[in-house]
């Protein structure tokens, strides 16, 4: 059955995107954005900007199909989520919540094991496949010895860093990822967003607060305003002081370090 359902997806793998047309998004009578119109294709990497509350998690479970739209329509490659059973989702899209609260003891390898699932059959059980991917990325974020260890004995950045080693061992064409810099110290993002962005086979889509972060890693931005319009495009194209400014209302400062553009509030 995981065979069968592989191969009808395979040729939706290939030229996998995520085509959102005249998307709107409410929360009661507010408006998240309204009458979005994007796609977004394999082998980039998005970040979804705002400032709180603008609804950035909300639009990241709705790409994820968790959420309905409240009008307009999301097809991953070219059909709609409602389309896809929950199986075909779990192998074409992975997504890290902002918050991962583990209801049962359990050791940072099943921890990850979790993210194997969708690879297992109905009545199956893990392969040495599956473990061995699992123990591959845990070893790329740092956290090759930490097998048998509870994960509450976790700090909260060694923790984030499991909850990222459990979306990559899904090993899905579409990765979505709800702040993955939180609780990392400035080495620990550089590594895993550094990580993350490598997989050009992927479509990668990060809900992210710092805008040196977007520019390093990002090739595309989606800018989520408080008054529920939107903007999209390359991140040479969105990252502007003028549209950055109006975006967080507040003065942006950039500064060139070497061709790069580092940018600061004030």
């Amino acid at each position: 059955m995981i065979a069968e359902a592989q191969r009808h997806l395979s040729g939706s793998n290939a030229s996998i995107s995520i085509a959102v047309q005249g998307l709107e998004l409410r929360i009661g009578r507010r408006v998240l954005c309204s009458g979005l119109d994007v796609t977004l294709n394999r082998g980039e990497n998005w970040c979804i900007l705002g400032p709180n509350g603008t609804g950035k998690t909300t639009l990241l479970h709705t790409l994820a199909g968790l959420r309905d739209p409240d009008r307009g329509s999301i097809l991953l490659s070219g059909r709609a989520l409602g389309e896809y059973t929950p199986h075909e989702l779990a192998l074409l899209r992975s997504v890290l919540f902002q918050r991962n609260e583990e209801p049962f003891p359990s050791t940072v390898l099943e921890t990850v094991m979790a993210g194997r699932h969708p690879h297992v059959s109905r009545w199956g059980s893990e392969s040495d496949l599956d473990r061995q991917t699992a123990r591959d990325v845990l070893a790329r974020v740092g956290l090759a010895g930490f097998h048998d260890r509870d994960i509450t004995s976790l700090s909260g950045g060694e923790h984030q860093r499991v909850n990222i080693a459990a979306a990559l061992a899904q090993q899905a064409p579409v990765q979505l990822f709800d702040e993955p810099a939180s609780y990392l110290d400035l080495r620990h993002q550089a590594d895993m967003l550094g990580l993350i962005t490598a997989a050009r086979d992927r479509l990668n889509v990060l809900v992210l607060h710092d805008l040196n972060h977007a520019s390093q890693y990002c090739s595309h931005a989606l800018l989520m305003y408080e008054d529920g319009h939107c903007e999209s495009g390359c991140i040479e194209e969105v990252l502007t002081r003028d549209k950055l400014e109006a975006l967080y209302d507040c003065r942006i400062s950039l500064v060139n370090d070497g061709g790069r553009s580092l940018y600061f509030a004030g």
